[in-house]
């Protein structure tokens, strides 16, 4: 009950101190921040998690959500402006604690699922949202959790996710099954990934973070092939054919590489000669996402 009484205190004080309305029905999502308190092992008495918001200019009665995770070493106050290229879109970055989400390896110990889930509760709240209609995106490290949210993560509004640069790792799929994160930090129960979303990732072939064609990468984490774990993840969807192989792979635009099942439910993405930073593919990768989410 304490909990509880401190959960909605934050709310109220945050979103009053920083324009964002929670107080009627008819309430309405503005710029800014909100906050929810959560409490776990680092942080034992309770600690309030920003997640910043940025509503478009163009004015709607409701907006389509995209949530936005950043990866390692982020700062979701800045995060949430690199999207101006959706411009249909309410977008959501929420604050890693210690700048990172929590996937086995990482500082971050924090219960990001239920923070994710939390987020979701209270955005479907807002009057002007539309409460059935939520992306998330993920890159690097956020990329990691947006899996393991499409892993877990049952909530009917996740309708799309987009994975930039990071596959599944065998934390998250082993022995021909996935797995959810338990309490206590372990990859240890089975889990059937929710049916009916569409999913996106893009991934360079010269990644040496997460390695594009698998094996260990960053902090010691084993990854599996780009292409192999965008295929498992449609087998999840329903998809009963064989892997695509490269040559039958569609180019377009220049070295992006494209791998679609499903009638483009899942899609996956080699862009050939890239490395975890897209470079000077970045305009053609951002291109993609843009139209994922506002037009697929």
């Amino acid at each position: 009950m304490k909990q509880l009484l401190i959960f909605f205190l934050a709310f109220n004080i945050s979103c009053h101190n920083k324009n964002i309305s929670q107080d009627t029905e008819e309430s309405k999502l503005k710029s800014g921040f909100f906050e929810i308190v959560q409490k776990w092992s680092q942080q034992p008495n309770g600690y309030a998690r920003k997640i910043y918001v940025k509503v478009p200019d163009k004015k709607l009665e409701k907006y389509p959500v995209v949530i936005v995770l950043h990866g390692n070493g982020g700062d979701a106050s800045k995060f949430v402006n690199k999207f101006n290229y959706i411009n249909n879109h309410i977008i959501i970055a929420p604050q890693g604690y210690l700048k990172s989400w929590n996937i086995r390896k990482e500082k971050s110990k924090a219960p990001d699922i239920n923070f994710i889930a939390e987020t979701f509760s209270y955005l479907k709240k807002m009057k002007n949202i539309e409460p059935e209609n939520i992306s998330i995106f993920g890159s690097s490290n956020g990329s990691a959790l947006v899996n393991q949210l499409l892993i877990e993560f049952e909530d009917n509004s996740f309708k799309k996710a987009i994975c930039k640069v990071s596959q599944l790792n065998s934390f998250q799929y082993r022995d021909s099954k996935f797995w959810a994160q338990s309490e206590n930090n372990l990859f240890n129960t089975p889990s059937l990934p929710k049916q009916g979303r569409k999913i996106l990732c893009l991934a360079g072939s010269n990644d040496r973070i997460a390695n594009y064609y698998g094996g260990q990468g960053v902090l010691g984490y084993v990854f599996l092939n780009a292409q192999n774990s965008a295929y498992l993840l449609a087998k999840a969807m329903g998809y009963n054919g064989l892997e695509i192989t490269d040559d039958l792979s569609e180019e377009g635009p220049k070295n992006f590489f494209k791998y679609s099942y499903l009638d483009d439910q899942v899609i996956h993405y080699r862009l050939q000669g890239a490395g975890h930073g897209f470079g000077d593919m970045t305009p053609n990768a951002n291109k993609i996402i843009k139209d994922f989410i506002e037009l697929n």
